[in-house]
């Protein structure tokens, strides 16, 4: 099932695999009951939406979601790997969230946003 939405999963065929979602609207519960290892979601409103997920998972736009599918479709044993999460700190780094925000107001400093 494609939606991953719960108890739409067989678990025989997704427990401790990794599952191609077309949407995130689900966070995952779909493949978590079923036993998988993680997820994998396409989406159009993948960028800039903030959402947890109770087990490993990233999130794709349709255009790189599509390339994903084609890939899981071109071989008969598809394979993707989950990496242990790591921190990595970036004084350097140029970009943050659309929604959130760059620190207190100068109209209301004593209130941090």
């Amino acid at each position: 099932c494609r939606l991953c939405f719960s108890n739409s999963l067989d678990k025989n065929l997704v427990k401790g695999k990794i599952v191609l979602c077309d949407t995130i609207r689900t966070n995952g519960i779909g493949a978590l009951l079923a036993g998988a290892a993680g997820t994998v979601a396409r989406d159009q409103d993948s960028i800039d939406y903030s959402s947890l997920f109770p087990l490993p998972a990233s999130c794709f736009n349709l255009v790189d979601g599509r390339n994903i599918f084609q890939y899981v479709n071109s071989t008969s044993a598809p394979t993707a790997t989950i990496f242990r999460s790591s921190e990595v700190n970036d004084s350097l780094a140029p970009y943050i969230i659309s929604f959130s925000s760059r620190g207190p107001n100068p109209i209301t400093p004593e209130i941090i946003k």
